[in-house]
């Protein structure tokens, strides 16, 4: 989704601003169930960061890319770097598209 904003000064263009990547960072940066007004939105990060659960690095990127594309997030890419004892994910979005097209997998 792109939203067109009014320019903040006169006689400038229009700013266009690419909400698919805010939405996506702020998806990833809240936990599941902290904001009242909306508790269904973020990530369960305490269930992954729990001592009781073992899980394997694919399921938690699948997970995330599970919970940004029920938020109407098109993921198109999904990189694993692994530096030190640091695990990067870096997660690519496009914008969203109005289509009535069905795709078959």
């Amino acid at each position: 989704m792109i939203d067109i904003f009014p320019p903040l000064e006169t006689g400038f263009d229009s700013r266009v601003i690419d909400t698919d990547t805010a939405k996506a960072a702020n998806i990833l940066s809240v936990q599941l169930g902290k904001l009242t007004y909306q508790p269904l939105f973020g990530i369960d990060f305490d269930y992954f960061l729990s001592e009781d659960t073992k899980f394997q690095n694919t399921s938690f990127q699948s997970y995330l890319v599970e919970v940004l594309a029920s938020n109407g997030i098109n993921v198109t890419g999904n990189i694993e770097t692994i530096n030190a004892l640091t695990r990067t994910y870096s997660i690519s979005v496009e914008t969203s598209t109005n289509t009535t097209e069905l795709v078959a997998g």
